[in-house]
This record gives structure tokens, sequence and C-alpha cells, in this order.
């Protein structure tokens, strides 16, 4: 079921891509993404932490092709670290602006708790999560997090999505398991995340108290798309009542004011990860 598009932010601007090191990294080594040597990133000297950079791409084994953008500023790899995976809603630009200030928050945000901040962009240049084969991208998805980012991660990890990213999460990259992310993981699921009644893999003793927090605006109602009607709220409350169903028992649901278009998403996710940190 299709969720709502909501307001695309301005275009991409033409930019020369930014290296920037964060606090005590030192580039000493390689990190190979994937089946892409060409897009080696230094590490630093203390383990496989890339360095941060913008507008890079990781090709899976399956073909998928993910843009990113990773921010590692702040991060002290010398005590229990962590990392944010943010997925936009569907039609949203926001990516396309890696150094603007909601990308800028989002790693404040990330950093404030000591963990790295990836945005990823919907798949080959989508702008939607729905394009393609949504089976395909989430393999994609968990196979750059495993062999990239989540090794080098001791204070778990937070994945979170806004709209058609929330979607995403919770019906195709969650849905079969969350064995693959680390101890002290979560996941925040903002203006969407319903599951429309497909099974959901039952937890296990490793991930039944990863959090799991459905955020829904007061006013983010039903919504006439082109699936027919979608409800944000009903969305979050099958899905929340589903994931309780099947184990996990960190499920919660938060109620925030204003519509669709109105979350402050970078402050959403300080909290959720004040709240995984607890």
């Amino acid at each position: 079921m299709a969720s709502p598009q909501p307001t695309s932010a301005p275009a991409r601007r033409a930019r020369a891509p930014r290296i920037r090191l964060g606090a005590g990294l030192l580039a000493a080594a390689v990190l190979l993404l994937g089946a892409a040597p060409a897009h080696a990133v230094p590490t630093s000297s203390s383990g496989w932490h890339p360095v941060s950079g913008t507008d890079r791409v990781f090709r899976a084994d399956n073909g998928i092709a993910l843009s990113y953008s990773y921010y590692a500023d702040g991060v002290d790899w010398d005590r229990p670290a962590g990392a944010v995976f943010y997925f936009d809603g569907d039609g949203t630009t926001r990516t396309e602006q890696p150094e603007g200030p909601f990308a800028t928050r989002m790693a404040e945000a990330a950093a404030a708790t000591n963990r790295a901040f990836v945005f990823v962009e919907a798949p080959n240049g989508s702008r939607s999560w729905r394009a393609g084969n949504t089976a395909a991208t989430a393999e994609a998805v968990r196979q750059f997090a495993t062999t990239n980012i989540t090794p080098t991660t001791d204070a778990g990890v937070l994945m979170a999505g806004y709209s058609g990213g929330a979607e995403f999460l919770s019906r195709h990259l969650l849905r079969e398991g969350l064995d693959w992310l680390p101890a002290g993981s979560g996941a925040a699921f903002i203006g969407g995340g319903g599951t429309y009644g497909q099974p959901i893999a039952e937890a296990t003793p490793a991930t039944d108290d990863h959090e799991l927090t459905w955020i829904v605006g007061e006013q983010d109602g039903a919504w006439a798309t082109d699936s027919g009607s979608w409800s944000v709220r009903e969305a979050a409350a099958q899905a929340q009542a589903e994931y309780r169903e099947a184990g996990y028992d960190r499920v919660r649901r938060i109620t925030t004011a204003g519509a669709h278009t109105d979350y402050d998403i970078p402050a959403l996710i300080a909290g959720r990860l004040a709240a995984l940190d607890r």
C-alpha cells in the first residue's frame, strides 16, 4: 500500500564531494565497499571505521546500487560507538543535499550519542523505496550494513525511516527478523511503518528487547493515495500490535503534534537515541 508523497525539498545543487575527518580519526587503511573497489574509503588506525564523506555508492552483490553519505565527525571509536541509518520519504530530495541543514542536524543528533550517521538514498536513484524489487533492496541494505558499518559498532544501531522510508523498514527490511542488527539496537518509524497483515518473524532472545517505536502526528490521519485510502494512525497501530505479538517486548507508539509534513525528524531521532541508551 502506497504512502503519501511528502513535500519535496529543493533540487540538488552542484557541489564537490568533501571528506571530513572526525575527531580522533586517522586515515591509515581502506575499507572495500562490496563489489566496488573504486569506492575504497579511508579508515581509522584503531579499526575499520570509515571517515566522513558524501555521495558514496555501495553496489551490492545482487546489483542494487545504494548511494549514501556518511558522517562520523565527533565519534570517538575508543568508546562504545554506534550508528544511525536513515531512510527518507518517497519523493523527498534531502539526501541530495548532504551538507544541508537537515543532514547536519541528523549527524549532530547521532554524534551526541557517539554514533555515526548514514544517510541512505532510495535504490538506483529512484527516490522511492517502492521502486523495483523491494526484497532485493532490503537484501542490499542488509549487506551494506553488516559488511561495512555494524561490525564496527558496539553501542547499538538505530534504523529510522519517514513515510515511505518507514514503510520500507516495517514491510521489508525488518519484517523478516532483526538478528542481523547488533545488541542494543532499535527502529523508529515516523509517519508510517505498517505491515498490513504480512507475517512478522518471531523475536529471538537476541532481539526481543530491541526498541521499536512508531511516531505519528495527531493530524496525520487518512490519505487518498494511488493505491486507495491509507491511514498513518491505523498503519502504526496495526504494526505495533503485530510486532508485539511476534514477541518484541519494547514496542511503543508516540503521538506528536502536527500533520504529515510537520515532523521535526532530527529532534525525534535525538529522543529515540536517548531512549535507546537508557
